[in-house]
């Protein structure tokens, strides 16, 4: 069953075998394998429960709904903008159902430098199988690409650059373009579709607008969860929740575990929680053509430029371009300008496409809890991870250049706009400072690194708490470094792979 906590009865005490901390992808299929083993499995999420009819494809309305912070979360300084997902589903409720594994040669490294014993490349190989299988991940047709991938499939063609089309977890797709304010088709095989009937069917249950606060623990071992149940509308706490649990599962996102972990006292090696967050960061280049791009129709991101993803060579580049348009209020925040000038560009709309070229960053940021419910994220890329912002940005202005843009245009502050002849050299030189240009992210991960060296690492190869007996990690967090891909497969294998060694340990 699904309870909204803000309607029941306050304080409320729970008991479970299993408690989970967030509903996304890590955590649904955390909870989902567990309770088919037969657990009795306890689910909160911060955010509502929404099903497809409450999707409007409004950007007003949807923010504040599918995003923590209404989608305005940043780093403390404000220089970095990180978009994270909230809802029954987490992050896979808004985005883009992108899928694909992470090379081969980063799983070795990972195993050979952190002692994965339970995570080999041989043991993810066959969780991404039956997780692919499981959400019906497919490559999305060639027909079917928008004209927005197919200018970057273009560009990548007249360079000679390396790229190809994406594989996505979706079937039924009607190509309404709004993926990113929630899927009013239930077009998405993501964790409310797929994985929560099952947790349901198996007896599970969830506890909507409840968020974790602390994880409670003595003499060792986990003893639950204390939450606030929240109010709908302002997320101000309404009422104390407590889940007496001997398993608590922490999937609450990058940000939010080692928030709680921290918050909770959690005992753990210094620096090996919430001291190495990466973000993927990002900048965007836009490019103005002649023949309108309506980028906002259609399957967003289809296809992807890997020239300069150079993984696996030894100081190459970690660029990761793919396509990035924004609705209208997303796209009139981006665009710099006032009054006529801002004007000008937002009548264009229909002809812009914009790239965005994510990095494989080396950069650590830290996340800190802040107040009862809060948490604070501290992050700025590092000079090396900067110039490859800086190149990334060039890749993208040279791919819209070569597929016919008249224009591109810099959102930096002053604007830069280079037209189609011009060199783009100047953008290798730009200065990349906090307000002068904006960076975003969408993939926050590896703040709670796991390896199987309980002085280095605070979780193990299997998810499991090394210093608290019965805590469990199961997101992103374990990534021992970035990956310079989309992460969302990986952590519904990590779900997966955790869920399992819970529940052979519950149960033991």
């Amino acid at each position: 069953m699904i309870f909204d906590s803000s309607r029941l009865k306050l304080p409320l005490r729970i008991k479970a075998d299993l408690c989970v901390v967030g509903s996304g992808a890590g955590g649904a299929m955390a909870a989902m394998t567990a309770a088919e083993a037969g657990l009795s499995v306890v689910v909160l999420e911060a955010g509502a429960y929404l099903t497809p009819a409450d999707m409007v494809q409004r950007e007003e309305v949807m923010f504040p709904k599918l995003y923590w912070e209404a989608g305005g979360r940043t780093t403390a300084d404000r220089g970095v903008k990180i978009h994270q997902g909230r809802g029954v589903g987490g992050s896979t409720l808004h985005n883009l159902n992108l899928c694909k594994r992470i090379p081969n040669h980063m799983l070795s490294a990972w195993a050979a430098e952190r002692k994965l014993e339970h995570l080999t490349p041989e043991v993810w190989a066959a969780l991404y199988t039956e997780v692919e299988s499981m959400l019906e991940v497919s490559r999305v047709p060639e027909d079917l690409w928008n004209r927005h991938n197919q200018l970057l499939a273009a560009g990548c063609k007249q360079l000679g650059w390396k790229g190809g089309g994406l594989e996505h977890n979706r079937t039924g797709c009607v190509g309404s373009g709004f993926c990113e304010v929630g899927c009013a088709y239930d077009a998405k095989n993501n964790a409310a579709k797929v994985l929560l009937p099952r947790l349901i069917k198996a007896g599970g249950e969830v506890l909507s607008h409840c968020q974790a606060v602390r994880v409670e623990h003595e003499k060792g071992r986990v003893t639950g969860v204390s939450a606030h149940a929240l109010n709908p509308s302002t997320h101000e706490p309404v009422g104390e929740v407590l889940v007496n649990a001997p398993a608590v599962c922490l999937a609450g996102s990058a940000t939010a575990t080692p928030a709680i972990l921290l918050r909770s006292n959690v005992p753990c090696p210094p620096q090996s929680t919430g001291d190495s967050l990466r973000i993927h960061p990002a900048l965007v280049a836009a490019g103005e053509f002649d023949e309108p791009v309506y980028a906002w129709r259609g399957i967003p991101q289809t296809y992807e430029c890997t020239e300069w993803l150079q993984l696996d060579k030894e100081g190459g580049h970690r660029s990761w371009i793919v396509p990035a348009f924004a609705h209208p209020v997303g796209t009139a925040t981006l665009l710099p300008g006032h009054g006529s000038t801002h004007q000008l560009f937002m009548r264009r709309y229909s002809h812009l496409a914009a790239l965005t070229a994510m990095i494989h960053d080396e950069s650590k940021g830290t996340v800190r809890p802040k107040g009862p419910l809060g948490l604070s994220i501290d992050y700025w890329p590092n000079e090396s991870d900067r110039r490859e912002l800086l190149f990334g940005l060039w890749a993208s202005a040279r791919l819209l250049q070569a597929a016919g843009a008249r224009r591109v245009v810099i959102p930096s502050t002053p604007l830069r706009v280079f037209e189609k002849n011009d060199s783009l050299d100047p953008i290798l030189d730009l200065p990349l400072e906090r307000g002068l240009i904006d960076i975003t992210a969408v993939h926050p991960m590896a703040s709670v690194p796991m390896g199987d060296n309980r002085t280095q690492a605070a979780v193990d190869s299997q998810g499991r708490h090394h210093h608290v007996g019965g805590l469990w990690v199961a997101d992103g967090s374990l990534f021992p470094s970035s990956i310079g891909g989309p992460p969302q497969l990986s952590i519904y294998a990590l779900g997966r792979h955790v869920g399992r060694a819970i529940a052979a340990d519950t149960k033991r």
